[in-house]
């Protein structure tokens, strides 16, 4: 009897165990499957983004240069003001060299100096005809008068050009000529870089013109900037854009890429170390261009403010995206840990790839929307603790 009792005891004892042992089982496998990290694929958008860095600048600018040589008398339009065209902007004093007014003194003269000897030539020649001595038609009498219109013409582009070296205008026929520069279009005055009384270069120089100012219709704003030949090979105009400014990060405006340079600005450029002979080869930028920027109409836009633009190279829409941290790779296949109630809580799964913009992937096949999966960045993390 009391050996019986004791089997009894000894018999609940292992059962006890047993039924301890499988729930604190359970418990264990269930508390490691709600501790795993993890995501959810879910259905979203995938762009694949070339990125420009440049400024911002007007579509159109221009420069103002003088056609005579001297000094800057007057300047009527500072910077910012917004002009028409054929308005005054800069009155140029003449300031020739004694040498180059002496020239045109001496030749104004010798010119007179032709004409009177042509027009003498003429009134000896016309008294003949007069006489009846030679016909009208004579070649001589002819070529006389042809000479004097030609000095008188001479003498009268001497004339200007004295007047435009002493005072800066003169007029030829129903034109006037002088020194005051207008505005050759509608814009605003970007620049100003020359000041009253600093002499200037002319166009007709053999050396390089002075610049005074700039103009540009600020209602037409571009974005120039530079990508990289790998991107460049993959753009297409038309394409839309996206671009940010610096002085406004918190906004994004859209536009279009309107150009995409054929050459390279830095062609076959090297950089070679003299100290070891060696050369250092970079990727060449390709100049490109974003118009129909729609900016806020409250935003103060000037020109060269440094911007990004971001291009779309590739995009998939309602797709299953995943992080790519919860990525791993086994033989040149990528698989992922998908949750489950098995053993250890999940299973792998070999899954088919499709865009990627380095943060989310597109997933083509293997992955259905809303199932879970681990999170391989933060079961790295746990392991490695």
């Amino acid at each position: 009897m009391k050996l019986a009792i004791n089997k009894y005891w000894i018999y609940l004892f292992l059962f006890s165990f047993v039924v301890v042992s499988v729930g604190y089982y359970f418990v264990r496998v269930d508390s490691q499957h709600k501790k795993l990290p993890f995501v959810v694929a879910s259905i979203g958008s995938i762009e694949k983004k070339a990125v420009a860095v440049g400024h911002i600048v007007p579509a159109h600018s221009i420069s103002i240069k003088s056609q005579i040589d001297g000094i800057v008398g007057e300047i009527y339009h500072q910077v910012g003001e917004v002009v028409a065209i054929n308005t005054p902007l800069i009155k140029i004093r003449p300031n020739p060299t004694p040498a180059k007014l002496m020239l045109a003194n001496t030749d104004l003269m010798q010119s007179e100096a032709k004409l009177e000897l042509a027009q003498k030539k003429l009134e000896n020649l016309k008294q003949l005809v007069e006489q009846n001595i030679i016909p009208e038609n004579y070649g001589g009498y002819i070529e006389a008068k042809s000479d004097v219109k030609s000095n008188k013409a001479s003498v009268q582009q001497k004339k200007q050009n004295l007047d435009l070296i002493l005072s800066g205008e003169s007029s030829a026929g129903n034109s006037k000529l002088n020194s005051t520069i207008v505005a050759p279009i509608n814009g605003t005055i970007l620049n100003l870089k020359v000041e009253i009384g600093e002499p200037i270069i002319s166009t007709a120089s053999n050396q390089a013109a002075t610049v005074m100012m700039s103009i540009a219709d600020m209602s037409d704003i571009i974005f120039k900037g530079s990508v990289s030949e790998h991107d460049a090979s993959r753009l297409t105009v038309g394409t839309p854009a996206t671009v940010i400014l610096a002085s406004y990060p918190d906004i994004v405006v859209s536009g279009k890429l309107r150009k995409v340079a054929v050459q390279s600005e830095k062609l076959n450029l090297t950089t070679t170390n003299t100290s070891t002979n060696s050369v250092k080869s970079f990727d060449n930028g390709f100049q490109v261009e974003v118009d129909q920027i729609q900016f806020p109409k409250n935003l103060t836009i000037r020109s060269g403010f440094s911007a990004t633009a971001q291009i779309i190279l590739q995009q998939s829409t309602n797709v299953i995206i995943i992080p790519e941290r919860s990525l791993q790779f086994k033989g040149g296949e990528a698989e992922v840990w998908v949750i489950d109630d098995s053993e250890y809580g999940y299973s792998s799964r070999v899954v088919t790839l499709g865009l990627s913009d380095g943060v989310m992937v597109e997933v083509l096949s293997g992955l259905e929307e809303g199932e879970e999966i681990v999170d391989m960045s933060m079961m790295i993390g746990e392991l490695n603790a």
